[in-house]
């Protein structure tokens, strides 16, 4: 994307922002309480939100990707070591099946597990396939500790490193893909597309397409500001570049914080024309799982976010993308909150600011949305955008809790996610509705205090309903029959997969 572009696709969202704001403000001016200027600040951050993605959905579609058939450098041969990271949740078959490179490779298992049993496993495991086991005498440092130790073992042995997660499933040209883009030596990590393989629960079959429609409108998006991040997992990394900055920060955000410490030491990180698949969270206890560490990692990163030295507009991209989802959950209670105390006080918002707020909490599914109405038909892309909002405003909640939390100094925590769907009891239950338990009387109770109204505690309702109504189902594990998985060929397979046949609505096979 040329200069000028780049400028022009920054500059106009901020003009639509600062239009939308201005009218906002002068009626939270005119309305003269605390709960309109908290509406207003807090509804010009959703805003933000939104706009910053409708600006990268439109700056993807003028990035044109790399041609499937585009020359390659013909890369040196890379002693290359495969390594899957393992804690309890050991996947043989995606081992196996990411084993099968075109190129010479070795396969390790960095193993944290704790269950006896799995350990036997991954032995006899090992024994067969021929691969190695590395174990530590502890798990400090999260999956970052566990990587830091495998390099200290394994260094000077190779000269890059594929990091994968245990479900992540390789294609067999991965490496040499990847590899071509290290014959930069300026390239520290060449980083693959993630597809969500074809899942094994209802959940995961209906809303796994929109990881790849999502990353891939995010990745290319960024592109057009020279922004490639890795992603913690289907990358493959130069073990020279590692050595640099001193191995992998021990941080529950590993991904983020190293592509910020390879950045400011010049190394460059770029998007590689592969795909890989991985497993989109089963049911909605591991999608709630994997949404709070991804708001404990990012607000444990914003406290000291170490962005001195990146260019300008690399700093801002990364702390504004980092900031999402903690800033949406927060700007998205206090909106609720304000909103209910001026809307029991007589002061309702006005509706063309609520219409604004729903379309900007909607904006990032909506490439999406529109790709299933245009692979199937138009009410299939309505339905998707109606429930997957509902899916992330059902989260509130539990992200405001984890905000709050880092923000008052509780230590962040790498949490795996489940990759089983099990039966949840009622005990389970309430264990699992433990934030809401706790946010949602303190925020009723602050907008019946701001408003003076009882009335204004229902303000909070909705989130929570939405909350309670994705956990009803009761979630069985997955069938012997459950469907295998499918490999895409490459990025630009990535746009022609097969779309949902999701006539009947949630729960048609994705």
């Amino acid at each position: 994307m040329s200069s000028p572009r780049v400028a022009l696709s920054a500059f106009l969202p901020l003009v639509c922002w600062l239009a939308a704001v201005a009218p906002l403000t002068v009626w939270a001016w005119s309305t003269g309480t605390i709960a309109a200027a908290a509406f207003a600040v807090a509804t010009s951050i959703l805003w933000a939100t939104g706009t910053r993605a409708a600006a990268l959905w439109v700056r993807s579609v003028r990035q044109r990707p790399r041609p499937a058939d585009a020359p390659q450098h013909d890369p040196a041969p890379l002693r290359v070591a495969l390594l899957f990271c393992v804690a309890d949740d050991f996947d043989a078959a995606a081992v196996a099946v990411s084993m099968r490179q075109d190129v010479d490779v070795d396969t390790v298992i960095l193993d944290d597990s704790r269950d006896p049993r799995l350990r036997e496993q991954i032995d006899r495991f090992a024994e067969e396939s021929g691969c190695r086991v590395v174990r530590r005498s502890d798990r400090t440092g999260f999956k970052a500790g566990n990587l830091n130790h495998a390099l200290r073992v394994l260094r000077g042995s190779y000269d890059a490193y594929a990091v994968c997660d245990s479900d992540v499933v390789l294609l067999p040209g991965f490496v040499r893909a990847c590899a071509a883009e290290l014959a930069d030596p300026a390239v520290a990590v060449a980083q693959a597309t993630p597809v969500a393989a074809p899942g094994r629960s209802e959940f995961a079959r209906y809303f796994g397409p929109l990881l790849a429609t999502h990353l891939t409108v995010t990745r290319r998006g960024r592109a057009g500001h020279g922004v490639t991040a890795f992603l913690g997992r289907g990358a493959l990394l130069r073990a020279a570049a590692l050595d640099d900055v001193g191995g992998v920060p021990e941080v529950v955000a590993e991904d983020l914080a190293l592509t910020v410490a390879l950045r400011r030491r010049g190394w460059r990180l770029v998007d590689a024309d592969i795909a890989f698949t991985e497993d989109f969270p089963v049911d909605y206890r591991a999608f709630r799982t994997q949404l709070r560490k991804t708001a404990e990692g990012a607000v444990e990163f914003l406290r000291r976010p170490a962005v001195r030295g990146l260019p300008v507009r690399e700093a801002i991209d990364v702390m504004g993308e980092t900031a999402l989802v903690p800033g949406a959950a927060l700007a998205g209670a206090a909106a609720i909150v304000s909103g209910a105390a001026l809307a029991a006080g007589g002061s309702v918002p006005p509706l063309w600011a609520l219409m604004l707020s729903a379309l900007s909490g909607l904006m990032p599914l909506l490439p999406e949305a529109v790709r299933r109405a245009r692979s199937h038909r138009l009410a299939a892309g309505i339905a998707f955008a109606i429930v997957a909002g509902a899916l992330y405003a059902s989260t509130m909640f539990v992200v405001v809790a984890a905000v709050v939390g880092g923000l008052l100094g509780r230590r962040a925590v790498f949490r795996v996610t489940p990759k089983r769907a099990v039966s949840l009891g009622v005990r389970q239950r309430i264990d699992l509705f433990r934030a809401e338990l706790l946010v949602v009387p303190l925020l009723a109770g602050g907008a019946v205090v701001a408003s003076g109204s009882v009335w204004a505690a229902g303000g909070v309702a909705w989130p929570l309903a939405l909350a309670v109504a994705f956990a009803l189902p009761v979630v069985a594990p997955a069938a012997p029959g459950a469907p295998a998985r499918r490999h895409p060929a490459s990025r630009a397979g990535i746009a022609a997969l097969p779309a949902a046949d999701d006539r009947s609505g949630v729960g048609a096979r994705a």
